[in-house]
């Protein structure tokens, strides 16, 4: 029961990086590992959540906003990189928070520490900072059911594509533990390529520890598209090279010969006259119409003429053979 799976860790090599970057050996290892956890320890304890006003001698670093600290290892150095919301609470003044910082974490590492300072543009995008707000608000005693809505509403009117926020423990003071949650939008927890962000922290309260979870969905990230191929135009077909029977990709009929005179003219994008070629059957046509067609008077007067002619000839006698 509840076997449920850090967002952040079943997306860690797939579209998020580990936020410790090295490679040791087996003999060092471990002590890399040790040394990593202590360095955020320290800055956690930093910048934590000043309660009600109340801290030491360094207060003025506290609720600094820190929402990621990454850790790279490069030969006799460590590399730092800050994610918050306040990066002029970290810097301090011409950069004397820096050097504080660096010099306590080299008493750790017994390396050179080199320091980056990152912002966080959109608070309200991200999973701890929204976290560390309502915590924040639960300990100054706001109203649970006020801060968890208005977190929710506030991260939805900043784009996010959606939001849940949980709380467990005495809420409100009350003598039995219970949860209470709010969400909007939706949480695609088994979509690898989802951007979900996840975030938890502990509100201190006088009557217990309440703990604040928070998941926050901000879109999917895909795989970058292969760049689109430089497709060259293909050039046209020369009009020398048609031969009978060749046929072009897209055209029905096929491409005659043409004349020389037309070929050049073609070309040159000129239409070329059509050739003429002899029509035998209007020609056959033509005099099948004439025969039919009635004669005109000086035709029918010759014809006339002609008949009586043959008829003024005198017949040819014949002799009968005489019979015995």
């Amino acid at each position: 029961m509840g076997q449920k799976v850090n967002p952040i860790g079943l997306r860690t090599g797939i579209i998020r990086d580990w936020d410790s970057r090295w490679y040791a050996r087996k003999a060092t290892y471990r002590d890399w590992v040790l040394e990593d956890a202590q360095v955020r320890r320290l800055l956690r304890a930093r910048f934590a959540r000043d309660r009600a006003g109340r801290g030491g001698p360094r207060a003025r670093n506290r609720d600094a906003g820190v929402s990621r600290i990454e850790i790279e290892r490069a030969p006799n150095m460590l590399k730092l990189t800050l994610h918050t919301a306040k990066p002029g609470i970290i810097i301090g003044r011409g950069g004397r928070g820096v050097e504080d910082i660096r010099g306590d974490i080299e008493s750790i590492v017994k390396r050179k520490v080199h320091i980056n300072v990152q912002e966080v543009r959109q608070p309200e995008l991200d999973a701890a900072l929204v976290a560390e707000n309502v915590a924040a608000q639960i300990e100054r005693r706001i109203a649970f059911k006020r801060a968890v809505r208005q977190a929710v509403q506030r991260s939805m009117r900043m784009g996010a594509k959606g939001v849940r926020v949980l709380l467990s423990g005495r809420l409100g003071g009350g003598d039995m533990s219970r949860s209470y949650g709010d969400r909007d939008g939706k949480i695609p927890l088994h979509t690898l390529r989802a951007d979900v962000d996840y975030g938890f922290t502990e509100a201190r309260t006088a009557s217990g520890h309440i703990g604040v979870k928070v998941w926050l969905y901000r879109g999917d990230i895909l795989p970058a598209a292969p760049a689109p191929e430089a497709r060259a135009e293909r050039p046209a077909a020369p009009v020398e090279k048609a031969r009978k029977g060749w046929r072009r990709v897209g055209v029905a009929r096929k491409v005659e010969e043409q004349p020389k005179a037309q070929a050049a003219a073609t070309a040159e994008g000129e239409a070329a006259p059509a050739p003429s070629t002899p029509e035998p059957a209007a020609d056959s046509a033509e005099q099948e119409s004439a025969q039919d067609a009635p004669a005109s008077g000086a035709e029918q007067q010759e014809q006339s003429s002609n008949v009586d002619a043959v008829q003024g000839q005198a017949p040819e006698t014949t002799q009968r053979p005489q019979t015995g």
